[in-house]
């Protein structure tokens, strides 16, 4: 696999464990709770901010 393509599947895992994570902790400790495809768009939100501000990995 080429560099690039490990570079981006490696950022898409690390974001989707993280905002998971995120919902895991507000579900426990903030009894608040989000539907699937909000978490979904955390992470496409997330991917986005940090394309804009690292300029890298290139994600779509």
């Amino acid at each position: 696999m080429p560099k690039q393509a490990r570079r981006l599947k490696a950022a898409i895992l690390m974001y989707t464990a993280w905002n998971l994570w995120k919902e895991r902790n507000q579900r426990i400790f903030e009894g608040k709770s989000a539907r699937p495809l909000q978490v979904v768009l955390f992470i496409k939100e997330e991917t986005s901010l940090s394309r804009r501000a690292c300029g890298s990995p290139v994600l779509s």
